[in-house]
Protein backbone atom coordinates (compact mmCIF):
# COMPACT_ATOMS: atom_id res chain seq x y z
CA UNK A 1 0.00 0.00 0.00
CA UNK A 2 1.25 3.15 -1.01
CA UNK A 3 0.18 6.53 0.65
CA UNK A 4 -0.63 9.66 -0.97
CA UNK A 5 2.25 11.53 1.09
CA UNK A 6 2.19 14.52 -0.50
CA UNK A 7 2.65 16.42 2.45
CA UNK A 8 5.85 14.71 3.08
CA UNK A 9 7.08 11.65 5.13
CA UNK A 10 5.11 10.72 8.05
CA UNK A 11 6.98 10.70 11.22
CA UNK A 12 4.76 8.20 13.28
CA UNK A 13 4.82 4.60 13.34
CA UNK A 14 1.97 3.19 11.71
CA UNK A 15 -0.36 -0.01 11.82
CA UNK A 16 0.26 -1.95 8.72
CA UNK A 17 -3.43 -2.02 7.93
CA UNK A 18 -3.41 1.89 8.06
CA UNK A 19 -0.43 2.16 5.70
CA UNK A 20 -2.52 2.75 2.63
CA UNK A 21 -4.70 5.46 4.53
CA UNK A 22 -4.28 9.45 4.21
CA UNK A 23 -6.64 12.19 5.13
CA UNK A 24 -8.10 14.75 2.47
CA UNK A 25 -9.08 18.13 4.09
CA UNK A 26 -11.79 20.24 2.70
CA UNK A 27 -11.29 23.82 4.76
CA UNK A 28 -13.54 26.42 2.72
CA UNK A 29 -12.37 26.53 -0.81
CA UNK A 30 -9.12 25.20 0.28
CA UNK A 31 -8.82 21.22 -0.67
CA UNK A 32 -5.27 19.57 0.63
CA UNK A 33 -4.16 16.38 1.95
CA UNK A 34 -2.54 16.56 5.56
CA UNK A 35 -1.83 12.96 6.88
CA UNK A 36 -1.28 14.34 10.01
CA UNK A 37 -4.55 14.41 10.55
CA UNK A 38 -4.18 10.18 10.91
CA UNK A 39 -2.77 11.39 14.56
CA UNK A 40 -4.95 14.45 15.07
CA UNK A 41 -1.99 16.85 14.19
CA UNK A 42 -2.81 18.12 10.95
CA UNK A 43 -2.04 21.60 10.36
CA UNK A 44 -5.36 22.66 11.28
CA UNK A 45 -5.12 20.96 14.59
CA UNK A 46 -1.93 22.43 15.90
CA UNK A 47 -1.74 24.12 18.28
CA UNK A 48 -5.71 24.15 19.33
CA UNK A 49 -6.60 22.52 22.67
CA UNK A 50 -9.20 19.60 22.28
CA UNK A 51 -12.96 19.94 23.52
CA UNK A 52 -15.06 17.06 24.78
CA UNK A 53 -18.47 18.46 23.44
CA UNK A 54 -18.53 20.52 20.36
CA UNK A 55 -21.38 22.92 22.51
CA UNK A 56 -18.02 24.18 23.88
CA UNK A 57 -17.07 25.77 20.82
CA UNK A 58 -19.79 29.02 20.38
CA UNK A 59 -18.15 29.97 16.63
CA UNK A 60 -17.11 26.61 14.68
CA UNK A 61 -16.65 26.44 11.56
CA UNK A 62 -17.03 23.13 10.22
CA UNK A 63 -14.03 21.63 8.04
CA UNK A 64 -14.33 18.77 5.97
CA UNK A 65 -12.32 15.32 6.06
CA UNK A 66 -12.38 12.36 4.46
CA UNK A 67 -10.42 9.18 5.08
CA UNK A 68 -9.34 7.88 1.45
CA UNK A 69 -7.45 4.17 0.91
CA UNK A 70 -5.61 2.79 -1.66
CA UNK A 71 -5.91 -0.61 -2.85
CA UNK A 72 -3.50 -2.96 -5.36
CA UNK A 73 -6.48 -4.47 -8.02
CA UNK A 74 -5.40 -6.75 -10.84
CA UNK A 75 -5.46 -3.96 -13.01
CA UNK A 76 -3.22 -1.74 -11.23
CA UNK A 77 -3.61 0.27 -7.08
CA UNK A 78 -6.48 2.81 -7.55
CA UNK A 79 -8.48 4.45 -5.11
CA UNK A 80 -10.09 2.05 -3.00
CA UNK A 81 -12.20 3.35 0.74
CA UNK A 82 -13.59 7.10 1.42
CA UNK A 83 -15.44 7.66 4.62
CA UNK A 84 -15.60 11.53 5.59
CA UNK A 85 -15.21 13.25 9.37
CA UNK A 86 -15.46 16.53 10.78
CA UNK A 87 -13.84 18.78 12.12
CA UNK A 88 -15.19 21.87 14.06
CA UNK A 89 -12.85 24.62 14.53
CA UNK A 90 -12.52 28.35 16.31
CA UNK A 91 -8.98 29.30 15.97
CA UNK A 92 -10.53 32.76 17.60
CA UNK A 93 -10.76 30.44 20.81
CA UNK A 94 -7.92 28.25 20.05
CA UNK A 95 -10.16 25.00 20.27
CA UNK A 96 -11.43 21.92 18.09
CA UNK A 97 -13.46 19.68 18.30
CA UNK A 98 -13.99 16.19 16.83
CA UNK A 99 -15.96 13.20 17.41
CA UNK A 100 -12.97 10.32 17.97
CA UNK A 101 -15.47 7.71 17.70
CA UNK A 102 -16.81 8.77 14.16
CA UNK A 103 -12.68 9.18 13.27
CA UNK A 104 -11.77 5.62 14.12
CA UNK A 105 -14.32 4.01 12.60
CA UNK A 106 -14.37 6.19 9.61
CA UNK A 107 -10.62 4.89 9.22
CA UNK A 108 -11.54 1.18 9.79
CA UNK A 109 -14.49 1.12 7.52
CA UNK A 110 -12.27 3.02 4.81
CA UNK A 111 -9.16 1.11 5.12
CA UNK A 112 -12.02 -2.35 4.24
CA UNK A 113 -12.84 -0.33 1.21
CA UNK A 114 -16.19 1.17 2.15
CA UNK A 115 -17.31 4.20 0.53
CA UNK A 116 -19.89 6.00 2.63
CA UNK A 117 -20.32 10.06 1.69
CA UNK A 118 -24.00 10.27 1.13
CA UNK A 119 -24.37 12.57 4.20
CA UNK A 120 -21.71 15.05 2.65
CA UNK A 121 -23.06 17.68 0.08
CA UNK A 122 -22.95 16.88 -3.83
CA UNK A 123 -20.65 19.72 -4.41
CA UNK A 124 -17.87 18.99 -1.85
CA UNK A 125 -17.87 15.40 -3.29
CA UNK A 126 -17.30 16.45 -6.80
CA UNK A 127 -14.84 18.85 -5.95
CA UNK A 128 -12.67 16.44 -3.64
CA UNK A 129 -13.15 13.84 -7.24
CA UNK A 130 -12.10 17.05 -9.54
CA UNK A 131 -9.48 17.20 -6.77
CA UNK A 132 -8.24 13.40 -6.23
CA UNK A 133 -8.30 13.53 -10.67
CA UNK A 134 -5.76 15.68 -10.37
CA UNK A 135 -3.62 14.51 -7.92
CA UNK A 136 -3.25 11.03 -9.33
CA UNK A 137 -5.03 10.47 -12.38
CA UNK A 138 -4.08 6.66 -12.66
CA UNK A 139 -5.55 6.24 -9.12
CA UNK A 140 -9.13 7.59 -10.11
CA UNK A 141 -8.82 5.33 -13.44
CA UNK A 142 -8.20 2.19 -11.70
CA UNK A 143 -10.37 2.97 -8.59
CA UNK A 144 -13.37 0.52 -7.98
CA UNK A 145 -16.48 2.32 -9.60
CA UNK A 146 -18.70 2.92 -6.64
CA UNK A 147 -15.50 5.19 -5.55
CA UNK A 148 -15.45 7.38 -8.58
CA UNK A 149 -19.87 7.20 -8.70
CA UNK A 150 -19.41 8.83 -5.14
CA UNK A 151 -17.45 11.68 -5.87
CA UNK A 152 -18.78 12.02 -9.23
CA UNK A 153 -21.95 14.69 -10.33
Amino acid sequence: MEKLSLTGKSKHNTDESMRGLSAVLVNGNDIFIDNGAIHAKSRLERGLTYVKRREEIENAREVIGFWITLHRFDQGQGYYGAMPFRLYIDEAAQKVYKSLAEQVNGMDKAVHGQVQVEDVPQEVRTRVGEFLKTVRSDLWEQAQDTFRTAFSE
